[in-house]
C-alpha cells in the first residue's frame, strides 16, 4: 500500500463517535460533519481550494472492469471539477494540494445504554481533501459523503473490527471496501444520482444535512404516468438477532395495494438497459441500509435528480409502508 494511502487510512475517515439519543445520519451529504445534527460548515477558502481541483475517483478494485461505464455516468453529473478515475496507488503521485479524492471509509456509532454498549459500524463513500497539520501528519477535511448499503457477509465482516480502536478499525476496513466488500446499492447508475446531490449541493453552496428528508413535489408527481424501478435486494429480509439475511419474493398482493402506479422488480446492474430499452422517462429506487438506519430515495433515472429520499431509525428492512410513504407524494 502506498505511503500516501497509508496516512490516509491512519488519519483516518474512519472514527469512533459516543451517541446517546442523536440519530445516525442518513443517506447523502453535504458538508464537512462526521456525525452531527448539522451538515458541518465548509469555508470560503476550503471550497475555493476544492473548486481549483482535480477531483479523483477511487473505485472498487472489481469495477475497473467497467470503468468507461462508470465514467460516463460521473461525466454525466459532475461538473464542479475535472475528475479522473484512479487506483489507490497512483494517489502517491499526485499534487494533494490541487486534488480531491472521493474514497471509501465511515464511522462507527457507540450506543451505551443502562447495561449495555453497542457498536454500529456506517460505512460511506466520501469526498475529501487533504492537509497536514502542525504535527505533520495527514489530515481529511471533509466534503460530502454517501452512505453505503452492506450485504450481510461484508457487514459481519466490518463488524469484527468495530470495537476496536480507530487506527486499527481503519486499517482493516478501508482496504476490505475496495477489495471485498459487497454493497447492493453500488452500481454506476446509483453513483450518478448520489453524486448529483452533492455536486449541485456544491454548485450552489447549499449544504445538505445527511439526515434531511427531501420531496420534489413536482417531479415526484411525475410518477402517476411513469415506471418506478425497484432494486430487487430490497427483498433481502435482515435477522437483526443474528445478523442473517433470508431471500424473499416481494408480495405482489401488498406491493401493488402499498403501490398502485406502475413498478417493476429488477436486479439493480439491470434498471438501467431495461428502462433504456423502453426509451421512456423513469424512476428508479434507492434503499440502503446503515447499521440500524434505513433511508429510502426515490431519482429521475435519466437526469439522476433526487426526487424524494426518506430516515426512518431502528429499521432493518425494506417494507410495504416505505412504498405507501412514496405513493402517498405520488397521488
Amino acid at each position: 500500500m502506498n505511503k500516501l494511502l497509508n496516512a490516509l487510512i491512519i488519519s483516518s475517515s474512519l472514527s469512533s463517535i459516543c451517541l446517546g439519543s442523536i440519530r445516525a445520519n442518513a443517506q447523502i451529504q453535504v458538508g464537512s460533519a462526521t456525525l452531527s445534527k448539522g451538515p458541518g460548515k465548509i469555508s470560503a477558502e476550503e471550497m475555493d481550494k476544492f473548486r481549483q481541483s482535480t477531483t479523483y475517483f477511487i473505485l472498487q478494485e472489481k469495477d475497473y472492469e467497467q470503468q468507461a461505464a462508470f465514467e460516463q455516468a460521473i461525466a454525466k453529473v459532475w461538473t464542479i471539477t475535472p475528475f479522473k478515475i484512479i487506483r489507490p496507488e497512483e494517489m502517491n503521485t499526485l499534487n494533494k494540494t490541487k486534488s480531491s479524492f472521493f474514497f471509501f471509509g465511515g464511522f462507527v456509532t457507540i450506543r451505551r445504554g443502562q447495561s449495555t454498549l453497542t457498536h454500529h459500524p456506517h460505512l460511506s463513500y466520501d469526498l475529501f481533501m487533504l492537509s497536514t497539520n502542525k504535527k505533520g501528519k495527514t489530515e481529511q477535511n471533509l466534503l460530502g459523503k454517501i452512505m453505503l448499503h452492506l450485504d450481510s457477509k461484508s457487514m459481519t465482516s466490518v463488524l469484527r473490527y468495530a470495537a476496536l480502536n480507530n487506527k486499527s478499525f481503519s486499517e482493516k476496513v478501508t482496504p476490505y471496501l475496495y477489495r471485498e466488500a459487497t454493497m447492493p446499492n453500488w452500481t454506476p447508475q446509483m453513483l450518478c444520482g448520489y453524486l448529483k446531490v452533492i455536486n449541485d449541493g456544491l454548485t450552489s453552496g447549499t449544504l445538505r444535512s445527511m439526515f434531511e428528508e427531501y420531496t420534489d413535489q413536482e417531479g415526484i408527481k411525475a410518477l402517476r404516468n411513469q415506471t418506478l424501478y425497484i432494486p430487487d435486494y430490497v427483498n433481502t429480509k435482515y435477522n437483526m438477532f443474528t445478523g442473517a439475511e433470508k431471500e424473499t419474493e416481494s408480495d405482489e398482493v401488498e406491493d401493488n395495494t402499498s403501490y398502485t402506479f406502475d413498478n417493476k422488480y429488477l436486479e439493480a446492474k439491470e434498471i438501467e438497459p431495461a428502462a433504456a430499452a423502453q426509451n421512456k422517462a423513469y424512476a428508479y429506487l434507492s434503499y440502503i441500509k446503515s447499521s440500524t438506519d434505513k433511508f429510502v430515495s426515490v431519482f429521475d433515472g435519466q437526469t439522476g435528480k433526487l426526487l424524494y429520499t426518506a430516515y426512518t431509525p431502528v429499521s432493518y428492512n425494506f417494507k410495504s409502508k416505505d412504498l405507501k410513504r412514496i405513493a402517498a407524494k405520488v397521488k
